[in-house]
């Protein structure tokens, strides 16, 4: 585990582990990056894994946002991230938010540092619209946001405060607010009601700590408001992809993803058929063999000449 100084002086938790070509993995919401390891461990005698706490989470948490939109803030560390290790050409990979970031990060400053892009389970676009009703929560969205504004508004006069100075009964509704959310990464019935312990506050601060407890619901906040319809900017890929796609996904309908190939036609499309949003943890054996897979196909691939 180390510590790389960000732009802005911040110093990010990075965890390094094996030899090889560099692959840097990108977690999802409230996912310390350590949760990578079980699935990485066999791999880490031919590869480098870069493994960084996203600004907000795991050991990076106390770390404030510089940016008004989180995941600009998320897309800059990457880009301060691959500077520092002086690579021409990483595989990169990430799970919804870190999906996401990715998808931020090529927007701002284009794939060309990146040799092969391993997408999990992640809308091309976060917010329904007219032409669009497969985004975050699919036809649930409206209400859900609708629930989590509200929650926003009630705690935003207690941003300054500690943790524990908030009312219970506030400190309740976002924990449970949270554990509904965790409760969307899984299809199978025994993840789904190990998340239902999220709901109880002496369990989940073991996981989501709440020294820098703002930062929850910066999150929700950001996915609420930010742009994040990544459409436009994906055409511009010319990076080798590969989708990984959870059949029974109810945080990102999966009809949306299969669409995938609209916007990167180069892209290859994995189903992980009786499986939800949180793929690593809910198909583990077919997860390890396409990480294999993907990192194989793409570990002595040659540069682009016109990166996107």
């Amino acid at each position: 585990m180390t510590k790389i100084t960000m732009r802005d002086g911040a110093k990010l938790n990075v965890h390094l582990l094996g030899r090889g070509p560099t692959v840097v993995l990108l977690h999802g919401f409230a996912m310390p990056a350590f949760l990578w390891l079980p699935f990485i461990a066999p791999l880490a005698h031919k590869y480098r894994f870069v493994l960084p706490d996203l600004r907000g989470f795991g050991g990076s948490h106390r770390l404030a946002l510089t940016t008004p939109c989180l995941l600009d803030q998320h897309a800059s560390d990457l880009a301060d991230l691959l500077g520092h290790l002086g690579e021409s050409q990483v595989l990169l990979g990430g799970l919804s938010m870190g999906a996401c970031t990715a998808l931020q990060y090529q927007r701002h400053h284009g794939f060309g540092a990146v040799r092969a892009y391993l997408h999990m389970d992640q809308a091309v676009c976060v917010r329904n619209g007219p032409d669009w009703q497969d985004g975050l929560l699919g036809s649930l969205q409206a209400t859900r946001l609708g629930s989590w504004s509200a929650l926003m508004q009630d705690m935003e006069p207690y941003r300054s405060q500690g943790f524990n100075t908030l009312p219970s009964a506030l400190r309740s509704r976002l924990w449970k607010t949270l554990g509904d959310f965790f409760g969307h990464a899984f299809a199978l019935r025994h993840w789904q009601a190990f998340t239902g312990l999220a709901r109880h506050e002496f369990l989940i601060r073991r996981v989501a700590p709440v020294a820098n407890w703002p930062i929850y619901m910066d999150t929700l906040k950001s996915y609420l408001h930010d742009d994040y319809d990544w459409r436009p900017s994906l055409k511009k890929i010319s990076t080798p992809m590969t989708a990984l796609i959870g059949m029974q996904s109810t945080m990102y309908p999966a009809r949306g993803q299969l669409r995938f190939k609209e916007w990167v036609p180069q892209a290859e499309l994995v189903r992980f058929e009786r499986c939800g949003h949180a793929i690593p943890f809910e198909s583990p054996r077919q997860f390890v063999l396409e990480l294999t897979r993907f990192l194989g196909a793409h570990r002595t691939h040659s540069a682009r000449a016109l990166p996107a």
